[in-house]
């Protein structure tokens, strides 16, 4: 697996720091986790075509996170050449309600015409698709939320979503080849729903994972030596994320 994450910071425009999304590919598949304002466009940098995205897994539905479903519905709608494809987007409940309602506010013009799209709630429990599996797990946030591990050929990927610490986490980045964790808030300023550096040394280190990588970065972080406080208790390899961070596993 190859995972490049295609926006390390939040919904506050700071350069180098796009809104949440990942982008995996997993044997013969194109995965995008997560969907922030932008995500296509810096797919498209990175030289993965829109058409060619088989799975869109969104951990929530908070803007940061989801907006560019639409941008996505759409550019998959235009002509020249159509996309034949089917295209599969997974989500915690409330997908579906969603989707409807974005059709409505859109007057339709997200509703496939070439391809056949599939919306698929997840509850806690295991994908089964061509060649690897996806594990969804529930995370603690501000609303229904779910984390992804992603295992193929002996590797596992854990990405966490937006979450606070919580046993769920742990077991899902158990072991994990390379573990990715939001990482929102300094530790003087936790929030709740989501983990600061010190929770992020201390998840990892109980996971057991060979490597993290921390994104969502908010402005907050400016001045501070967030690999300090995560190495208070994880002493593994630590990679603070930037758009376009790309690591293979």
């Amino acid at each position: 697996m190859r995972v490049t994450i295609l926006g390390a910071g939040t919904a506050i425009p700071r350069p180098g720091y796009s809104p949440a999304g990942l982008y995996a590919r997993v044997g013969r598949e194109h995965v995008v986790l997560d969907a922030g304002a932008g995500t296509l466009q810096r797919l498209a940098r990175l030289g993965v075509s829109f058409r060619n995205v088989d799975r869109l897994f969104l951990s929530h539905f908070h803007p940061d996170h989801c907006l560019d479903l639409v941008s996505f519905l759409f550019a998959m709608r235009l002509p020249r050449p159509a996309r034949t494809k089917p295209f599969t987007v997974y989500g915690p409940h409330g997908l579906t309600r969603l989707y409807r309602r974005l059709c409505t506010a859109f007057s339709r013009w997200i509703e496939p015409r070439s391809y056949r799209l599939r919306l698929v709630e997840l509850h806690p429990g295991v994908v089964r698709l061509p060649g690897y599996t996806v594990r969804a797990e529930s995370m603690y946030h501000s609303t229904e939320a779910l984390g992804y591990r992603i295992e193929a050929g002996g590797k596992a990927v854990a990405y966490s979503g937006d979450t606070e610490p919580c046993e769920d986490l742990v077991r899902l980045g158990q072991g994990a080849d390379l573990l990715i964790l939001e990482c929102s808030m300094r530790d003087e300023r936790r929030v709740e729903g989501h983990l600061t550096p010190s929770e992020c040394g201390q998840i990892a280190a109980e996971a057991g994972c060979r490597r993290l990588v921390l994104t969502h970065f908010y402005p907050v972080f400016r001045g501070y030596d967030i690999r300090a406080r995560v190495r208070r208790h994880f002493r593994g390899p630590v990679t603070l994320a930037r758009d376009f961070t790309t690591v293979a596993v």
